[in-house]
């Protein structure tokens, strides 16, 4: 039987990320299907991650399981692990000039139906040993997915009101900055008006726990009143759909509102300005790989063109 004084030679990599997969998921299910093999496979990797390290590494109970404190521990230290090698995989790559390979984007839907499209269109001709695949979140999803690997880029946006929190160990490249907009049926003649002058409107507005939503809910309040919300999605088409059938008005960054989608008047507010920052955050580990540093570059003048 190993000993704690001579495990350290014994701990194998897969097991140790399927360790820190069960920390992230919360469950032997949840890590087997973020790695592809079955919960039986998973159980029998962590009885041998046990006792390779004559330790007990999670808590089992009816709800599910939880780590242990030598299971937080050894996790963190996989965490590193994993960070390393993919930091060695990045140089490899890099030392080969190879832009090949998967290469997983999350991003806001604003952006995904945007600039992340166009920047997908151009790559798939420009770069095709590259595999792009695109799942639209939310920022906290979005950074959420990134964490656990399960992304090698999010695309997020950062709301005035809303700040947005940021691993330590990601690196963020700013995008753009645009402006929110109001939002009002065609034929409006409304010109430059304050948020405070709509106090008395209906609103439309996507949910409070999406990041617009909270944002756009905080800037009424500062301006002195509760927004009466009579539509909520965080559907931004069905959103300028309802503006345009008189369902209320909306604030919205101005990449949320197509031309196409309905007959909407677009307006500034005059006071407060708002604004939306739209940022591309990779892992470190990862950010050097040149098949993630081309899509970034690509994501970059994608956004400005």
């Amino acid at each position: 039987m190993a000993t704690p004084g001579d495990s350290a030679e014994l701990l194998d990599v897969a097991r140790l990320r399927l360790l820190r997969e069960i920390g992230l998921r919360g469950s032997i299910a949840g890590a087997a299907r973020a790695v592809g093999i079955t919960p039986s496979a998973v159980s029998q990797q962590l009885a041998a991650l046990e006792r390779e390290t004559a330790t007990s590494l999670v808590d089992r109970s009816p709800r599910g399981v939880e780590l242990t404190g030598a299971g937080h521990a050894l996790a963190a230290r996989a965490e590193q692990v994993l960070d390393v090698l993919a930091a060695a995989r990045a140089d490899l790559d890099r030392l080969a000039g190879s832009v090949a390979g998967p290469v997983r984007l999350a991003a806001v839907a604003s952006a995904a139906a945007t600039f992340v499209s166009s920047a997908v269109c151009a790559l798939r001709v420009d770069e095709p040993g590259l595999a792009l695949s695109v799942v639209a979140t939310e920022p906290e999803q979005g950074i959420g997915l990134l964490l656990a690997g399960d992304v090698d880029i999010a695309i997020v946006d950062e709301y005035d009101y809303v700040p947005l929190a940021v691993p330590d160990a990601a690196t963020v490249r700013e995008l753009a900055v645009e402006p929110l907009v109001l939002v009002l049926p065609a034929g409006a003649r409304r010109r430059r008006p304050t948020l405070a002058s709509l106090a008395d409107a209906e609103w439309v507005m996507p949910p409070a726990a999406a990041a617009c939503g909270r944002a756009v809910r905080a800037a009424c309040r500062t301006a002195g009143f509760e927004p009466r919300v009579r539509w909520q999605t965080d559907d931004m088409l069905l959103l300028v759909r309802a503006v345009a059938d008189g369902h209320g008005v909306a604030v919205l960054p101005r990449r949320a509102v197509a031309a196409d989608s309905a007959p909407v008047a677009v307006r500034t507010l005059r006071e407060p300005v708002l604004r939306r920052r739209l940022l591309a955050v990779a892992r470190a580990s990862a950010a050097q790989r040149p098949a993630v540093a081309t899509v970034l570059a690509a994501l970059g003048a994608a956004v400005s063109s």
